[in-house]
């Protein structure tokens, strides 16, 4: 007899569970929208979604496909410590190519083990085979990560060896004179004439890139090379498919952090060349959701039988607080799979198998409120400054569940965050992106609501009040 405590809710982060239980992503991944279809068409190649939507487990069931099979080739790279200054020593300044072209040439340095993992792509290009041996001869450090590749190619002499390197492949003799990268466009342009040159074969092959919110720690200063990496990877896409070569980037980023970055074309970027992840698309008949299917599968994997929605009815009270269990579990999440799987690790700490009575659930939510506040916390670094998003609980906790932008202003005013001449629309606006709030007003006597987890286009609206998510009402001490 299976038992609740063997369904497998241990950790929120993806990787962490791949590494210590891939059967998690070979039997329960939930390929939410034929994602993983979606990703491979040649004009896909960025996968958004909020914070805890499964971007970094879409990038971890990738790599076990490409450790599986023998015509796809995955590697990823986090760019969570990524030294974004040295791309201008590199020739990302106002030298002739800029940002564009050097992360371009990052990213071919980057991509090529991935070629080389393929016998039968080397085979084929004895000359792809050569140039990497030659580049080693000249220096250059095993393309392992692209912050390794940054830190080589910023230094001083790397444009000499570059140009020695491909003298030797020419057959060439290239003089000693050594110089900094000055021009990584003549570089970039050398590298795809290389290219040119291969014969495609029919395998497939990825560079996933994660941690692009985490230049948001130290400011917004670097976003507009984030923009350029986009760019590049857009362009580099577009020439290997001109080649005939299944090879992309694929970007794995947060819908907020896409939508502050300074480029007009993101929009149109995110329509054309974007997957969105998006879990909660039925509320009509919310166990037919994506969302609820993890759940379910993650029962069936532990040996549990039956549909999510015969599992729920018999795990779970039919009713709490007036409201469907399963409506009102949902209401205290995003919508999204960290959050319901926090829920139902807070279930299993309590050591009990179903069914679980009204007061097991409310004990649970209270728990799971602690995480869900540090979870919110957490996504709005970058967004507002430090001094602000330290204080914003105690304001939420004395303004209550339900306030104004007018008496946040005020609070804020009052305890010196703005001054007397800003608005606060601004800080509210970040707080309902993050699903700290939404809006609520009413309708010839009902209440109605805006929820920017619920509807992916919604916007806050400064004429109504702000409504806390009732997720966060524990914690903030609002119950």
């Amino acid at each position: 007899m299976p038992k609740f405590q063997d369904i497998f809710f241990k950790y929120t982060d993806a990787d962490e569970e791949c590494r210590r239980h891939p059967e998690l992503f070979e039997e329960a991944y939930v390929d939410i929208n034929a994602i993983l279809k979606n990703i491979r068409s040649p004009e896909k190649f960025m996968v958004i979604g909020p914070k805890g939507a499964g971007k970094t487990a879409l990038s971890a069931k990738l790599s076990l496909q490409g450790a599986n099979s023998w015509d796809i080739f995955v590697n990823s790279d986090i760019l969570e410590q990524f030294e974004y200054q040295l791309l201008e020593k590199t020739g990302g300044g106002k030298q002739l190519g800029g940002s564009i072209s050097v992360w371009q040439l990052l990213l071919f340095l980057r991509l090529l083990p991935v070629f080389l993992c393929d016998e039968n792509f080397c085979s084929k290009n004895n000359r792809l085979v050569s140039f990497e041996a030659t580049l080693k001869k000249y220096g250059f450090v095993e393309s392992s990560s692209l912050l390794k590749i940054v830190q080589y190619t910023s230094r001083r002499g790397v444009y000499a060896s570059f140009k020695k390197a491909f003298a030797d492949i020419q057959g060439k003799i290239e003089d000693e004179k050594e110089y900094k990268i000055k021009d990584p466009s003549a570089l970039l342009n050398s590298i795809k004439e290389e290219f040119k040159t291969l014969s495609p074969t029919q395998s497939s092959y990825y560079l996933l890139l994660d941690g692009l919110d985490c230049t948001l720690r130290a400011g917004r200063n670097h976003s507009s090379k984030i923009v350029d990496l986009i760019n590049a990877s857009r362009e580099l896409n577009l020439y290997f498919s001109s080649l005939g070569i299944d090879a992309k980037v694929i970007i794995l980023i947060r819908d907020d952090v896409i939508k502050i970055l300074p480029d007009p074309n993101l929009t149109k970027r995110m329509v054309d060349n974007g997957v969105q992840l998006r879990w909660y698309d039925n509320t009509r008949a919310p166990f037919d959701t994506n969302l609820l299917e993890i759940i379910e599968k993650r029962a069936h994997l532990a040996g549990f039988d039956g549909s999510i929605k015969e599992l729920w009815r018999s795990w779970f009270p039919k009713i709490i607080h007036g409201k469907d269990s399963l409506y009102f579990v949902l209401t205290n999440t995003r919508y999204l799979p960290r959050d319901l799987i926090s829920f139902f690790r807070e279930l299993q700490n309590f050591s009990k198998e179903p069914p679980f009575s009204e007061i097991d659930v409310l004990s649970a939510l209270n728990n799971y409120s602690d995480w869900f506040h540090q979870e919110l916390q957490d996504a709005l670094v970058g967004f507002v400054g430090e001094n602000i998003r330290t204080e914003i609980s105690d304001i939420i906790t004395d303004l209550g569940k339900n306030f104004s932008i007018q008496e946040f202003q005020e609070a804020l005013i009052n305890l010196g965050l703005i001054s007397e001449n800003q608005k606060a629309t601004q800080i509210a606006r970040v707080l309902f992106n993050a699903s700290w709030v939404g809006n609520s007003w009413e309708i010839d006597g009902k209440r109605r609501y805006s929820w920017r987890h619920r509807k992916t286009n919604a916007k806050l609206s400064s004429k109504h009040r702000l409504e806390v998510h009732t997720g966060l009402w524990k914690t903030l001490n609002l119950i």
